[in-house]
């Protein structure tokens, strides 16, 4: 884990990806290109989830949940960031629904519409007791995510499992604008220097010959590609991902 300053004094950070995985909800009638490190289906995987927590999930959770667990082995410990645009959107409509309604509020719709309940929920069940770092960074979160678990590497921890989630806005709420336009969950290790070496930085200006994309989910196509980068809009900048 390293940063440089290149000649234009834009401040490169250096880390390594490990593992990485995503699931994406079909789209009707749109192709999608497949990897093996991205499945495509109409509901994520939840054979990992065991039936006890499973019950406790919709959607969402069991998208982040399952993404996490692919990276979770016995006697892990180690630190998360989760990050969601609108964390658990459907049960936090519920809640207001209930109340709007004069209904009593459900308590397992009010305890998990609490942005980091899904990753602290699995934390009890995988055992985990190191910090999770929750943020919720708009529609464009992989940079914050990036920054945030570089800032926990340097700080002296080995490896931070990141984990992306989002579902399709409740209809009440959507609109042509409204992302993402399918559901979706990526998670990804981040290491002091195992695995894939790369780096991330601040551009002044955008070089073409990189791809241009938001998408987290394009973060997964990136590192099974031999892409030499990756182009991040955030925050009104672009951040350039880069092979080292």
């Amino acid at each position: 884990m390293a940063t440089t300053i290149n000649k234009n004094k834009n401040i490169a950070i250096s880390f390594a990806i490990s593992e990485w995985s995503g699931w994406q909800a079909t789209i009707p009638d749109e192709t999608i290109d497949t990897l093996p490190e991205l499945t495509i289906s109409d509901t994520p995987d939840v054979s990992m989830i065991p039936p006890m927590l499973r019950r406790r999930l919709n959607l969402l959770g069991r998208a982040c949940a399952s993404e996490m667990m692919k990276h979770l082995r016995d006697g892990d410990n180690f630190p998360v960031v989760y990050c969601s645009q609108h964390g658990d959107i459907e049960r936090t409509l519920k809640v207001l629904t209930e109340l709007v309604d004069h209904q009593p509020v459900s308590p397992m719709h009010f305890s998990l519409a609490v942005h980091n309940a899904i990753c602290g929920v699995l934390s009890i069940q995988a055992g985990l007791t190191a910090n999770i770092s929750a943020i919720a960074a708009g529609q464009q979160g992989l940079v914050p995510v990036l920054l945030e678990a570089a800032g926990i590497l340097l700080s002296g921890k080995d490896k931070v499992l990141c984990v992306i989630c989002d579902v399709l806005l409740p209809e009440i709420y959507r609109d042509k604008q409204s992302l993402p336009k399918t559901s979706y969950a990526i998670s990804f290790i981040m290491t002091q220097s195992q695995g894939i070496h790369l780096s991330l930085q601040q551009l002044i200006t955008v070089n073409s010959k990189y791809n241009n994309s938001t998408l987290p989910t394009d973060l997964i196509a990136f590192l099974s590609s031999d892409e030499p980068g990756l182009l991040v809009e955030h925050n009104g900048s672009t951040w350039k991902i880069s092979r080292d």
